[in-house]
Order: structure tokens, then C-alpha cells, then sequence
């Protein structure tokens, strides 16, 4: 005999259906024919599978609502995204919890779990390392699930993400067009992607888009200037080891491409430290376009994500899994916006 508590994956089994039909039975959803209900309610007695009772009476309610779970960092970009998203989801009548792994024993597959007894429809995952295990977590639990991911190679989930690619290769291009030949890219970690970058896909792509430019231009790709970094999710870090290393060297870039806006503040910091104006002496872009592009001195020219046409798109794709359309496991990729500011422009100061 189990000691365990039955879940709605335990229910399925038996059954032989799956857990979302026990979902939708459980909950009296007019899809799932009489006799098929009075089966998995008779199945769920017997092993002693009960739902939440809120959750149950919340949902045979008005009360409608998806959740979001966010990764184990601190707030960053995609908090305008899930705002977005917060406003799609109110725009059809639901509500948007938010979910975050960090703190929480068990890590996702532990989040997913606890999402049986909150009344919830629907999972958006942001920035999972591992899209399989969301799916499959999702799956014992009968809730449809899509992602806000760009760190993972293998796409398990309808998944919304920005062209990384194309917009790394257009702000690589305007520092071009301001007359600068030698860019350093920075943030490049090729080798071994830490939890912080997941699986790196962004990374690789935006390397590649730094590199289609600078090719395009007709350009020697210096591979010197291709700078690894070690610790890109430390806000403790005041300069660059490999910037201040290349800067001693004698081989001084004329502009610098940040993989990501966080890197931007410590590359100003050490150009700084090495008596270098900004834009003067170097241009520096970003990514992203974070709040923290606004703070810097000077203030930061930057690729900007789609925030709000990828939250709004995460809840369209979200909305119909829940209705019952099967949604293909492929990555929906929107357009970037240059963002001009006084980085790379002396006008703009």
C-alpha cells in the first residue's frame, strides 16, 4: 500500500486516458462524455484522489486564471513581458499568478506539482533549463503549458523568443556605420554555459549575429576581441578581468558589443578605470533593454526585445492549448527594435 498521496497522473494511468481528460472530467467540462466521467470519478474515489476544493470551486466560478513561473534570478527583462502578459490575460477574462522556483525545495518540477491545487488552466514558463521537464511535469497534472525561452537548443514547447540573431547582426551594423573597425563582442562564454545563461542558445545566436556583421563588412574577425567572461551573473564584479587584460595588451577596440545589458555597467566601469571616454574614445551597445540601459552615464544604445508583443503572444498561444488546440513544439521569434542613446553617439549625450 502507497504512502504517497494519489495524484491526477495516478488517476490517468488507471484510466488509461490522459490527465487532461481527468482534468476536464474532474471538473465537469461537457467534452468528456458521461460514461467516461463516472469511470475516472469512480477511479479517483478509489484510490482517495481528491483536487483542491478552492481550486475545484474556483474554477466551476467566473474565476479564471494561468500562471507564470520565473526563474531563480532576480528580476530582469522579462518582468515587462509578464506585465504584458498580466494585461492579455485580464484582456480575456483571466487572471495571472506568478510563480517563482527560487526558495522553493524541489526546484520547477516542485512549482508544476503544487500548481494541482491552485486554480490555474494554464502554465507560461520563462526560462526553464529544461523545457522537457515542464512538459512532462505539465502533463501529469493536465495543464497546458508554452514558453518565454530563448536559453534552450531543444525546443519541447510552443516557445516565444526575440531574433537574437538578427538583432545582434543590426546593432553590430549601426556601430559599423559610426565608423568603428575593431568591436569587441563581450559576454561570449562559448564553453560552459552556467545556470545563469541556461543552455546558452541566446548567447551563441547573438555571437552569431556579431559575427555576420562584422563579415559582412568586410571586417577581419579578431578573435582577441571575442571575450569570454567567466561570471556574467555576478552584479558584484566592478570591472572585466578579460576587457582589463585586453586593454593592457595594447589591443584597444573602438567599440564594444554587450551580449546583454547587465554586462553594459562593468565594461563602462573599466573603460573608465583605463582613462576611456564613452562614446569619445569607444562606442559601447547593449541588449535587451533593461531599466538598467536607462541608469548608466552615459546612457546605454541598446537592442530592444519585444516585451510586450511576447507576453501578449505566450498568453494568444496559452489561451488556445487551453480551448484544446495541440500547439507544435517550435519557437515563435519576433523582431528587436535599435534603441539610440548617447553610448554610442556623441549628439546623443
Amino acid at each position: 500500500m502507497t504512502t504517497s498521496r494519489p495524484n491526477l497522473a495516478d488517476v490517468a494511468r488507471i484510466a488509461g486516458v490522459g490527465p487532461a481528460t481527468v482534468s476536464r472530467a474532474l471538473n465537469g467540462r461537457p467534452d468528456v462524455s458521461e460514461k467516461t466521467r463516472e469511470r475516472i470519478r469512480k477511479i479517483a474515489d478509489e484510490l482517495g484522489f481528491r483536487p483542491s476544493a478552492t481550486a475545484r470551486a474556483l474554477r466551476r466560478g467566473s474565476f479564471r486564471a494561468v500562471s507564470a513561473i520565473v526563474p531563480d534570478l532576480v528580476w530582469g527583462w522579462w518582468e515587462p513581458v509578464l506585465r504584458s502578459a498580466a494585461e492579455a490575460a485580464a484582456d480575456a477574462g483571466f487572471h495571472l499568478f506568478v510563480h517563482p522556483i527560487a526558495g522553493t525545495e524541489g526546484g520547477l518540477e516542485a512549482v508544476i506539482e503544487g500548481l494541482a491545487n491552485v486554480p490555474t488552466e494554464g502554465v507560461i514558463v520563462v526560462s526553464v533549463p529544461d523545457q522537457a521537464a515542464a512538459r512532462d511535469s505539465c502533463e501529469r497534472i493536465g495543464l497546458p503549458v508554452v514558453a518565454i525561452d530563448d536559453t534552450s537548443r531543444s525546443v519541447q514547447l510552443a516557445s516565444v523568443s526575440a531574433k537574437n540573431r538578427d538583432g545582434a547582426r543590426t546593432i553590430v551594423e549601426h556601430l559599423i556605420s559610426q565608423g568603428c573597425e575593431r568591436i569587441a563582442c563581450v559576454g561570449a562564454t562559448s564553453n560552459e554555459f552556467t545556470p545563469y545563461w541556461g543552455e546558452g542558445l541566446f548567447v551563441e545566436e547573438r555571437v552569431a549575429g556579431y559575427r555576420d556583421a562584422v563579415t559582412a563588412a568586410g571586417l577581419a574577425p579578431a578573435e582577441e576581441l571575442v571575450l569570454d567572461w567567466s561570471s556574467p551573473g555576478d552584479e558584484s564584479i566592478v570591472t572585466v578581468p578579460e576587457l582589463d587584460r585586453l586593454l593592457e595588451s595594447g589591443a584597444e577596440p573602438d567599440a564594444i558589443f554587450c551580449l546583454a545589458d547587465l554586462l553594459a555597467a562593468p565594461v563602462l566601469r573599466t573603460l573608465s578605470a583605463h582613462g576611456l571616454s564613452v562614446p569619445d574614445d569607444v562606442a559601447v551597445a547593449g541588449f535587451d533593454d533593461e531599466r538598467a540601459a536607462l541608469l548608466l552615464d552615459p546612457q546605454l544604445t541598446t537592442m530592444r526585445q519585444p516585451y510586450d508583443q511576447m507576453g501578449r503572444l505566450a498568453v494568444d498561444l496559452l489561451l488556445r492549448a487551453i480551448s484544446g488546440e495541440r500547439l507544435p513544439a517550435r519557437r515563435h521569434e519576433l523582431e528587436t527594435e535599435l534603441v539610440l542613446r548617447g553610448s554610442t553617439a556623441v549628439s546623443l549625450r
